[in-house]
């Protein structure tokens, strides 16, 4: 079995790269389960019903002015809206053991005032993916 430090994860939300701030990131793959069950069945049964993925993490934080992708300012610019995201676990080419998940977003949770005495501002997300994930190996 191979394992892996998760210490290079590359995200991208809209036309920002955020790996640089990210500190935890979780793509959580799901559908809603449809029960087809019959009679006869001695288990229920299960098709694949409309995705319903998530995207949640931590940031840090900076107030530094839009222009400059501050994370702050980069939410709040696409906050209430939709945004592409790409998601790799081992920094930003695809391949075989580094696959690339895309999709959209919509921003709708975040906390941009977050902190307390002698910790680093971050902001904790967590967005509703509004398409099916494509996922990528090369």
């Amino acid at each position: 079995m191979a394992v892996y430090a998760s210490n290079n994860a590359y995200f991208s939300l809209g036309t920002y790269d955020l790996s640089s701030v990210v500190t935890n990131l979780t793509l959580n793959i799901n559908y809603d389960p449809v029960e087809i069950t019959a009679m006869n069945d001695v288990a229920h049964k299960y098709v694949k019903g409309l995705a319903s993925h998530t995207i949640s993490g931590t940031i840090f934080l900076d107030q530094i002015a839009i222009g400059t992708g501050a994370t702050r300012a980069v939410l709040d610019s696409l906050k209430g809206t939709t945004a592409a995201f790409i998601i790799s676990p081992i920094g930003a080419t695809a391949s075989a053991t580094n696959p690339k998940y895309t999709g959209s977003c919509f921003v709708n949770g975040y906390t941009p005032v977050n902190g307390g005495i002698d910790e680093v501002a971050s902001v904790d997300f967590s967005f509703d993916v509004t398409t099916d994930i494509t996922i990528a190996y090369a």
